[in-house]
């Protein structure tokens, strides 16, 4: 096993250990979360709330992850056959953009992992059709 192999592993399994110490804000997040824009989040999720800070602990986790993504610190087939953020940004994605009138730059390592994901699933799609044919 190459020195790169074993970063890339250790790196993966620190990943995981942070989201499985939060799967309960995940669950939450994927099943509760319910705003459907900046507003209403901040209405519904006020000040240091119990679901605020489960909502900034799993986007947290995933602008880590699209941090160590950019600077190539993990290889991307192995992130992305671990931790999907699709679903996670397309429910953020509304609050995230009302969050961004104050603060231009929150998340967006976040909103590039989502992009990559995209772009991965579509090659990978491809790559697939090309084996059953």
């Amino acid at each position: 096993m190459k020195d790169n192999d074993n970063k890339n592993i250790d790196v993966l399994l620190r990943l995981y250990k942070l989201y499985d110490e939060h799967r309960h804000s995940i669950l939450w997040f994927l099943e509760d979360l319910d705003a459907n824009d900046y507003q209403e989040y901040l209405q519904k999720y006020p000040g240091s709330s119990n679901e605020r800070s489960q909502f900034i602990a799993v986007c947290g986790f995933f602008e880590l992850s699209g941090t160590i993504v950019k600077h190539k610190l993990i290889d991307l087939d192995l992130y992305f056959d671990m931790f999907n953020p699709t679903p996670f940004w397309q429910k953020a994605e509304p609050i995230i953009k009302g969050m961004r009138k104050k603060r231009p730059y929150i998340y967006e390592n976040f909103e590039s992992l989502n992009d990559k994901r995209l772009s991965w699933a579509k090659k990978r799609r491809k790559k697939e059709n090309m084996f059953t044919k």
